[in-house]
């Protein structure tokens, strides 16, 4: 059984643009909790978080041409980035 062929989602999509979404989500994360690091309040931080996100989401769909299904794993991982650099500030 072939899981993946040439019409799936990954094998259709660039990499350098999977790659460039991940990094951009991440600098947003860390800009967002660098703005409030000595709050330890890591609520504000999300709350910044979510806005910019979906406009960056509205940048990787139209303009980068990345699917739905790519852009929310994205984004799970630009949290889960806040979530860790939020825990560094946090204790530092």
């Amino acid at each position: 059984m072939d899981l993946m062929n040439e019409n799936s989602i990954l094998a259709t999509t660039n990499p350098m643009f999977l790659l460039g979404g991940g990094i951009a989500i991440c600098i947003l994360a860390f800009i967002c909790v660098r703005k409030y690091r000595n709050t330890n309040d890591f609520a504000k931080s999300a709350r910044l978080y979510f806005p910019l996100m979906a406009i960056l989401d509205i940048i990787f769909i139209f303009l980068m041409g990345l699917d739905l299904i790519l852009v929310a794993g994205l984004d799970i991982c630009g949290f889960i980035a806040l979530a860790l650099i939020s825990n560094y500030y946090f204790y530092h």
